[in-house]
C-alpha cells in the first residue's frame, strides 16, 4: 500500500509545500508570477534532458537489472531505522551551519562572515553529515565482514558498463541549452584562482550531497514508495534542507526573505533541479553524472556573493 501510494503522497506534500507559500505570501506571489518565464527557461531544458534520458534507457539500457543490484546491496540494511538516521544527519547539518556561522561571524570579521570562511561552514558541515558519519552508520551499516557493505559504493562510483555512460547526452544537452538560455542575461565568471578553487569545493559539495541524497536516501525510499515516489519525496527533502540552511550558506541561491519565502522557492528552484538529478540516478545510477551537472549548473549561476574578490 505504502509503495502503491508512495508518489501521490510526495507530489500532494510538494504541492502543499509550493501552494501555501504562494497564498500566504504576497511576495511569492510575485515572485512566482513576475518570474513564470524564468521558471519555465529552467525547467524546460531539465524536462528535455529527463526525456533523452529516458529514450537511451529504453532503447540501450538495463535498468530492470540495475535496479536488482540496488536492491540486493540494499538487503539486510534496517531501511526505516536508516531513513530516521538521515533525518537526524540533516538536523545535524542545519545546526552544525548556525554555529559554525555564529562563531566565524564573532571572531571573523568585523563586517561578517567572509566568502571564504562562509564556503568553509558549506564544506565542513556537508563532509561530516553528509559523507563521513553517514558512510560509517549508513551505507556500511556495520556490515564489513561480508563485503556488503562495500556494494552500493561500487554500483554507485564504479561504473564500468558503457551503457552507464550515455547519461552524459542528456546532461551536456540540459547544460548547454541551460548555458544558452541564461549566460547572455548573467554572463560567465572570468578564470581565476578564486573560481577554481571555488569549483573545487562546490564539487566535494556536489559529491556530498549526491551520495546522501540520490545515492542513499532516494535508494532507500524507493524501495518503500516506488521509483517516482522515491524521486519526489526525495526532491522535498533536498529543497527543504537548502530553505532551513539558507541564511548559514554560501551557495544557497534563495532570495533570504523569511522561511515561508524561501520553502516555496526552494521547491520550485532546488525541488525542479532535484527531480532531474533524481532521475538520472534512477535511470544510471551513476554519481559521477549528477556531479557533472551540479557543478555546470554552479558555474552558470555562481551564487552572487561568491563574485566577491574573483578577478582579484
Amino acid at each position: 500500500m505504502v509503495r502503491r501510494w508512495g508518489l501521490a503522497w510526495a507530489v500532494a506534500l510538494a504541492v502543499v509545500l509550493i501552494v501555501g507559500p504562494t497564498l500566504v505570501r504576497p511576495a511569492m506571489r510575485d515572485d512566482v508570477g513576475g518570474s513564470s518565464v524564468l521558471f519555465l527557461i529552467s525547467w524546460m531544458p531539465m524536462v528535455i534532458g529527463m526525456v533523452i534520458a529516458w529514450g537511451l534507457v529504453r532503447a540501450f539500457g538495463r535498468r530492470d537489472e540495475l535496479d536488482r543490484r540496488i536492491a540486493a546491496a540494499m538487503d539486510g540494511h534496517p531501511v526505516y531505522r536508516e531513513l530516521g538516521w538521515m533525518a537526524l544527519l540533516l538536523v545535524g547539518l542545519v545546526l552544525s551551519m548556525v554555529m559554525l556561522s555564529w562563531i566565524f561571524t564573532v571572531y571573523g570579521e568585523q563586517t561578517g562572515v567572509s566568502p571564504d570562511l562562509a564556503m568553509s561552514v558549506a564544506l565542513v558541515s556537508r563532509l561530516l553529515f553528509l559523507f563521513a558519519v553517514p558512510l560509517l552508520i549508513l551505507d556500511r551499516s556495520g556490515l564489513t565482514v561480508d563485503g556488503k557493505g562495500t556494494a552500493m559504493p561500487s554500483i554507485a562510483l564504479k561504473v564500468s558498463e558503457p551503457w552507464r555512460w550515455l547519461g552524459l547526452v542528456p546532461v551536456v544537452v540540459s547544460v548547454l541549452l541551460i548555458g544558452f538560455l541564461i549566460t547572455p542575461h548573467i554572463g560567465l565568471p572570468p578564470p581565476s584562482l578564486t573560481l577554481y578553487a571555488m569549483l573545487v569545493a562546490f564539487t566535494v559539495i556536489a559529491l556530498c550531497e549526491e551520495i546522501f541524497f540520490r545515492g542513499m536516501m532516494q535508494s532507500r525510499l524507493e524501495l518503500i514508495l516506488g521509483r517516482w515516489g522515491g524521486i519526489v519525496l526525495t526532491s522535498v527533502v533536498f529543497a527543504m534542507t537548502y530553505a532551513f540552511i539558507q541564511p548559514y550558506d554560501a551557495v544557497s541561491q534563495l532570495p533570504g526573505i523569511d522561511f515561508v519565502h524561501d520553502t516555496g522557492m526552494a521547491l520550485l528552484t532546488y525541488g525542479a533541479a532535484g527531480l532531474f538529478y533524481g532521475y538520472l540516478w534512477a535511470c544510471f545510477r551513476n554519481t559521477w553524472l549528477n556531479i557533472l551537472m551540479r557543478v555546470s549548473m554552479f558555474l552558470l549561476i555562481l551564487p552572487p556573493d561568491l563574485q566577491i574578490g574573483i578577478n582579484q
